[in-house]
């Protein structure tokens, strides 16, 4: 179970600090204490947000060439490094 900090866990849910923590402070969220930090669990956001979890996701990548001459081989080229 990965932990994250307040700020982070607050970017990976795409809300600001002050929100989580008063999600914490309701309920809504479960947070375990480290000390006088909140930490919050990757799994816990994940349901907490609906997401799945990390190897449910997809990424796009997008790769694009300009001119005429060689532009097979240079997607290719982009295609391979991404």
């Amino acid at each position: 179970m990965e932990l994250l900090r307040l700020a982070v866990a607050a970017r990976w849910v795409g809300v600001h600090p002050g929100t989580l923590r008063l999600w914490a402070n309701e309920g809504r969220v479960p947070v375990v204490w480290v000390g006088r930090e909140r930490r919050f669990s990757r799994e816990a956001l994940d349901v907490l947000t609906g997401c799945p979890d990390v190897a449910g996701r997809r990424e796009a990548l997008y790769v694009r060439v300009s001119g005429t001459s060689g532009q097979e081989s240079s997607l290719a080229a982009q295609e391979a490094e991404l």
